[in-house]
């Protein structure tokens, strides 16, 4: 079966819909007009049936890497939290109905609510359960539900391509033609929700909404950063100072520094000799920085592809790099990696695992992970595996 995740509003719903192969956590965000953010003092009332202690309320919030938690006991059904936030953010209210101990092996499920939480009287009613609470007096929560209805249509689009998955036969759902239509046509359906989450964007500058629409489509790693600082740019300087709008911003700077097109940030770390190899050593050639380790059983099984590249290019002006994520302890399995693998062109390492400073620089979470720079010192692609290193320097070369 597929699986493609969807998340309705970033805050409210999520819905899991099997597709084979498919995967896009999409979330909507929208709109309402903030126009400077200081201290805001908010008060959260609710009403959950008649629950009485030990049932509890418990608030979740986390903002500049700190989880602020507080709880009260439930009485006559009723709560009450008061606090202030530096800016709109999401949070979370989860309602503990009774003290019974927690079973691993009978878990019940929670009772959370996703809402945003904003400098005002939030009221919360529900019968039996808080994630089932109707919101009141708060702008931000009501525009957030409003366009979330408004965008349903689209998000109808994928509920219809489940469907007709299912109707299949099970040599259907296998045929990989089949498969590809349902891929293009669940991509079509994403760039449709882009297309409106930005064009929202546009046209509301100064909603803390946009805010959040536009850092709903940016992907959790790789996305035109370039691009993205350009929209950033156009958001009230509120919402690029706001708790989110920080985040937002070390998110695409992040990603800009190892952006195809971008220069490649510069390094200089020991070789296998504890001589000093600094990346502008090869400026004028095209080389690939490979970021690998001994103990890395996919780096390894690359390797041979790498060999092969290197001697057919090499003299070309092609050059690789290579940086290991070994610790100290390791630099004898490395040696020795090195040498069983081949591998002759230079190899540099502080030799702190995965602190390694090259490794920080480059935002490495997993290896193998490579880039290629431009005799110019520009990256030009990255990831290149198998007959994809091959092709782009064939391409490149002319060859």
């Amino acid at each position: 079966m597929y699986t493609v995740d969807r998340y309705d509003s970033g805050l409210h719903e999520h819905k899991r819909m099997k597709m084979k192969n498919m995967k896009w956590a999409l979330m909507l965000a929208f709109a309402m007009p903030v126009f400077g953010f200081a201290q805001q003092n908010y008060t959260l009332q609710g009403q959950v049936g008649k629950l009485n202690k030990p049932a509890k309320a418990f608030l979740r919030l986390k903002y500049d890497g700190v989880e602020h938690i507080d709880s009260v006991e439930m009485k006559n059904g009723k709560f009450e939290f008061k606090g202030t936030i530096p800016s709109p953010m999401e949070a979370h209210l989860r309602i503990i109905h009774d003290n019974v101990p927690f079973d691993p092996a009978k878990p019940v499920k929670q009772d959370i609510l996703p809402f945003l939480i904003e400098g005002t009287t939030i009221k919360f009613v529900a019968k039996d359960s808080i994630q089932h609470a109707k919101i009141s007096g708060s702008p931000l929560n009501a525009e957030n539900e409003k366009v979330n209805n408004m965008l349903k249509p689209i998000y109808a689009q994928y509920d219809a391509l489940n469907e007709e998955f299912k109707s299949k036969s099970l040599a259907d759902q296998q045929d990989p033609k089949y498969i590809q239509t349902l891929e293009d046509r669940a991509a079509a359906i994403q760039q449709q929700t882009i297309d409106a989450k930005m064009d929202y964007v546009a046209k509301n500058p100064k909603s803390y909404m946009a805010l959040m629409a536009f850092n709903s489509t940016l992907p959790p790693e790789d996305f035109d950063a370039v691009e993205a600082e350009k929209v950033f740019a156009t958001l009230d300087p509120s919402l690029q100072t706001s708790i989110l709008g920080k985040e937002v911003a070390i998110r695409i700077a992040t990603v800009k520094k190892t952006q195809e097109g971008v220069e490649a940030p510069g390094f200089t770390q020991p070789d296998v000799d504890g001589n000093p190899v600094n990346l502008s050593d090869y400026r004028g050639k095209y080389v690939l920085i490979d970021f690998w380790a001994s103990w890395c059983a996919p780096c390894r099984r690359e390797n041979p592809n790498l060999v092969k590249s290197y001697a057919k290019y090499q003299k070309n002006g092609f050059e690789i790099l290579g940086v290991s994520m070994d610790k100290a302890a390791d630099k004898a399995k490395w040696l020795k990696a090195i040498q069983d693998d081949g591998l002759t062109w230079k190899q540099v390492s502080d030799l702190k695992g995965w602190d390694n400073a090259a490794g920080v620089l480059y935002e490495i979470k997993a290896i193998p992970m490579n880039f290629l720079v431009d005799p110019n010192g520009k990256i030009i692609a990255k990831y290149l595996r198998g007959e994809e290193l091959d092709n782009k320097l064939a391409e490149i070369f002319g060859e």
